[in-house]
């Protein structure tokens, strides 16, 4: 069983996105730069900053609302 990350896994300027409505992405401070990771499937790999575009992604309304797109695929 996958454990679901909480909100205070993450640094408090940590920006949740959602990509193509289910994707999980996060963009946190990592030495002091901002890493982009993916946490589809239940697990948090590195993202590739180039493959967000302006028209496919946007800020999660919610954490609440992030964290339903990696337990989805994970109950299935």
């Amino acid at each position: 069983m996958v454990a679901l990350p909480k909100e205070t896994d993450f640094p408090l300027d940590t920006e949740f996105i959602i990509k193509d409505f289910d994707a999980p992405l996060f963009c946190g401070p990592v030495d002091g730069c901002c890493e982009w990771f993916n946490w589809h499937g239940g697990k948090s790999r590195p993202y590739a900053v180039e493959n967000p575009k302006t028209d496919n992604n946007w800020p999660a309304s919610s954490f609440s609302e992030w964290v339903v797109l990696i337990q989805a695929p994970i109950e299935k």
